[in-house]
């Protein structure tokens, strides 16, 4: 078992949530422990990118504020002039 320092007010907003839910407070954090954790892990996941397709990548040398979709609306209004 561990201590967790939580705002009071917080806490007691928390507490009334679950009332109305009819649950348990302790049951509540660690649901949403569990979410978070979950959620986390996914996000590490999903963003992994494989030594592969690191082997395919090409360093275009954009501006950091390049616009890709103002990009493709001169391409298409040059397309079909």
């Amino acid at each position: 078992m561990s201590t967790l320092q939580i705002d009071s007010v917080l806490l007691h907003e928390a507490e009334q949530v679950a009332k109305l839910h009819n649950a348990d407070l302790t049951q509540v954090v660690e649901s949403f422990i569990r979410r978070y954790i979950e959620q986390t892990n996914r996000s590490k996941q999903a963003v992994k990118i494989t030594p592969f397709v690191k082997q395919l990548g090409v360093d275009l040398n954009l501006p950091a504020d390049f616009d890709e979709k103002e990009a493709y609306r001169k391409h298409l209004e040059e397309k079909y002039k």
